[in-house]
């Protein structure tokens, strides 16, 4: 299961939205769950969290030692925090939608929860290719 809360000042979701992100991630949590690999199986909930640059800024630095925003930070306790205004500049740069961008950051956390991860290129590589099958499952409607 997941829950969604959109915590930014500077953008409202419609609940269509919502619906439609919480209905999506669930189904990649289950598929990412069967997999039986990494935090995310042993998790009953993954909770997401919509955040500005500054709150995201902080928690970033507070948690990982880095100052700057981000797109999406995770804990292995099943918590995602996602930056709407990162997401917003990342779907002006590749001329996609927001929603898009949002939809791809969950993903991006859930496999980091399932144990995939980019440090290298060869991994980045992996996980960019997974991230990319999970989107066009669930996801292939939103551009």
């Amino acid at each position: 299961m997941v829950e969604i809360y959109p915590k930014s000042l500077s953008r409202s979701f419609s609940g269509g939205l919502l619906n439609q992100l919480e209905s999506g991630w669930s189904e990649v949590f289950e598929i990412l769950r069967k997999i039986g690999k990494g935090a995310i199986s042993d998790l009953d909930l993954i909770e997401v969290t919509f955040l500005d640059d500054d709150e995201m800024a902080r928690l970033h630095r507070e948690f990982l030692g880095d100052s700057t925003t981000t797109d999406v930070i995770t804990f292995e306790h099943g918590e995602l925090l996602i930056g709407v205004e990162t997401a917003e500049r990342q779907s002006l740069e590749f001329e996609t939608s927001i929603d898009r961008e949002i939809a791809l950051y969950g993903i991006h956390g859930m496999l980091h929860l399932a144990g995939f991860d980019d440090i290298s290129a060869k991994k980045a590589e992996l996980m960019a290719r997974r991230q990319k099958d999970l989107f066009n499952k669930v996801f292939a409607d939103l551009v």
